[in-house]
């Protein structure tokens, strides 16, 4: 494919070299010369006999840190990812679980919207698979069902025009329809050179350091042919409420854009212009369709693994990685909880949250002794930083039989008048199993239902783990969710052969989040620096005080969601790239994404004739059904409660149920 061109030499001979390097590295490490070695060394361990030797290590196999690690693969370096977990993909894992009549669930942990991956846009993620040479099979469908107080109601991707489209939608739902109307063509008319402006320079573009001013020269003919855009700039940067109140006065639209805003931690207020400059016009252009990947998202993960490992990568799974090692004035390894010693000669890059990532440093007083006086204050700054909420889950194996047409994805918000951080207003249900059977057993649905990053450690914190009292209290805030998903499904509880629950102790025991948080709690907005009068970019880049320590991650710019952590990944790979590497990356996307078009002979060609995204014919939801129509239990079935543990349940019991 095109991007294995790029390497310097085939794969083959590129593992040859870098055995070659790792044998040589453990035999003759040379000593440092710097007085303050031995007391380093004391303090921080020896990186001077390492058990293994590498160009670049990467801590966590999230989808930054994979797409991170696949890409300085692909850039020529021996790279290997450290996981604690004995699953790779951090918050986009699956986990399986076999019922005792021996059927095989598929459940999915992490994110349920998923948007751009089959066709080149200009979704990050889809841009490393373009630079990796890999595509990400995926199902589509084209809208969510939405559930609050009015009711259920559904918002369709595309046409904004088309039968059932957004303009539909305002007509149903809107105070004043050619108000609502008029107003949301004003807003998307001026997001649409926005967001050409953004896909003129992509975010896999982006480096932190002073070749960005070379790898972002490719925007420049956008910006001589659309000089007003910018003017709008600052807009891309700072609240998105600040553009959006410009033209919108809707109640009903001035929801809607807080609700889609709501998937980065935020509403309007609070939301990077960028993520909603383009999110909207990339949801309502014709064509546009929302995707699931085909085998869950542990399929993305997978083809992230098989990608560093092509280009001979290694990613070690149950490898807790417990200290980042600090000499000489350089991030030089790691130390594993086992007490191995890995050697980063090129860099270190931690996918850990930040919370996370500062403990595994040196103390105080080891950094200041290398001249890292910067590097103190930055773990103090770091370590404030403010975490939204934890994700309470529930998931779900359930008899299908006789259920109409269901949306994959569902949106619940329980009270207009509460902020939609507030605990246990914002559910999200997903049922992928709409879209790809292959995940259960036949005739079954598996359904995850979760509060959207709204639920408060602190309740949590105090509570032993396997006590009576933690169980108890486990259902009780999981009632909220059991009473979500029945407004979609009325007889759920017969329904259910299988109920799992996670709290936020399990989101953080298993995923290693801090307090099992959602992400970082950092609002878009306010000055540069207070002074200039550029908005203020909330989350700190993938650069750290320590040389040759970076991040990637969900606390890292562009902040969280999956298309953000592929970016903060791929910037980090890029920044640690020789220019021309970069360039030549960034070169090979162009030319991969030109050779789909020319394939599919067009955009309007594609359009027309590729298979149109699932749409539900029933309308989305079963509110209405009569569960005596649709459904007949079957008796004596066995029943499984219980919680998450590695080997699918932490503590299981099963019953037969009557139905």
């Amino acid at each position: 494919m095109t991007t294995t061109t790029t390497m310097r030499g085939s794969n083959s001979e590129l593992r040859q070299k870098r055995a070659a390097n790792v044998r040589s590295s453990t035999s003759g490490a040379r000593r440092t010369k710097r007085g303050r070695s031995v007391f380093v060394k004391a303090m921080a361990g020896s990186i001077e006999s390492p058990d293994e030797e590498y160009d670049c290590v990467v801590i966590g196999s999230g989808i930054g840190g994979l797409s991170c690690a696949s890409l300085l693969a692909r850039y020529g370096n021996s790279v290997k990812v450290f996981e604690s977990h004995y699953l790779a993909g951090g918050c986009c894992h699956m986990f399986d679980h076999k019922t005792p009549e021996g059927d095989l669930y598929k459940f999915e942990v992490g994110p349920s919207i998923w948007e751009g991956l089959d066709r080149p846009t200009g979704n990050p993620l889809r841009m490393v698979f373009d630079a990796l040479g890999e595509e990400m099979p995926v199902k589509t469908y084209d809208g969510i069902s939405l559930w609050t107080e009015e009711g259920h109601w559904r918002f369709q991707t595309g046409d904004d025009e088309a039968p059932g489209g957004f303009c539909d939608l305002l007509r149903e739902q809107s105070d004043n329809p050619e108000l609502a109307i008029k107003e949301w063509k004003a807003l998307k008319g001026r997001l649409e050179p926005l967001y050409d402006a953004l896909d003129a320079c992509p975010l896999t573009a982006l480096r932190q350091d002073a070749g960005l001013l070379v790898s972002t020269v490719i925007a420049i003919p956008f910006y001589l042919t659309h000089p007003m855009v910018m003017l709008d700039i600052p807009y891309i940067l700072d609240s998105f409420h600040k553009l959006s109140e410009q033209y919108v006065t809707d109640k009903f639209l001035k929801r809607w854009i807080d609700m889609l805003a709501f998937f980065s931690g935020f509403p309007a207020e609070g939301t990077m212009g960028a993520t909603m400059i383009y999110s909207i016009p990339g949801f309502h252009r014709p064509g546009a369709s929302l995707c699931a990947p085909e085998g869950g998202t542990q399929a993305v993960v997978d083809k992230l693994t098989y990608c560093l490992e092509k280009f001979g990568g290694e990613l070690q799974l149950k490898s807790h990685v417990e200290e980042i090692i600090v000499q000489d004035g350089e991030a030089k390894g790691v130390r594993l909880k086992n007490g191995k010693v890995i050697k980063a000669r090129n860099a270190v890059v931690s996918n850990a949250t930040i919370w996370d990532t500062v403990p595994m440093l040196p103390d105080a007083e080891v950094l200041k002794a290398q001249q890292l006086d910067r590097s103190v204050e930055w773990k103090e700054e770091m370590s404030e930083i403010p975490a939204l909420g934890s994700i309470m889950h529930l998931f779900l194996g359930i008899d299908a039989t006789g259920l109409p047409d269901l949306d994959p994805s569902h949106l619940c918000i329980r009270d207009w008048n509460r902020p939609l951080g507030d605990p246990q207003n914002v559910v999200t249900i997903f049922i992928p199993t709409v879209l790809d059977p292959e995940v259960a057993p036949e005739g079954k649905h598996i359904i995850h239902v979760y509060t959207a990053g709204s639920e408060p450690y602190d309740i949590w914190k105090e509570r032993q783990r396997g006590t009576k009292d933690y169980e108890d209290f486990k259902r009780e805030r999981a009632e909220i969710l059991w009473e979500t998903i029945e407004r979609i499904i009325p007889d759920i509880r017969e329904r259910v052969e299988v109920e799992i629950y996670a709290s936020p102790q399990t989101h953080q025991r298993f995923l290693r989040r801090h307090k099992g948080t959602y992400g970082p709690a950092l609002q878009a907005g306010g000055n540069l620096f207070d002074v200039l009068p550029l908005p203020n970019i909330p989350q700190p880049g993938v650069l750290t005080p320590i040389p040759k320590l970076l991040r990637c991650g969900d606390s890292v710019f562009p902040g969280v969601g999956v298309p953000a952590v592929a970016a903060s990944g791929a910037i980090a790979a890029s920044t640690l790239a020789p220019l021309p590497d970069h360039l030549k990356m960034m070169w090979d996307v162009s030319q991969t994404q030109n050779n789909f078009w020319q394939k599919q002979g067009g955009r309007e060609k594609w359009l027309r004739e590729t298979e149109k995204p699932f749409h539900p014919s029933e309308g989305g939801g079963a509110e209405h059904m009569d569960p005596s129509e649709y459904y007949k239990a079957a008796a004596d079935k066995m029943k499984v409660t219980g919680n998450m543990k590695p080997s699918g349940l932490e503590s299981a019991s099963s019953s037969a149920v009557s139905k």
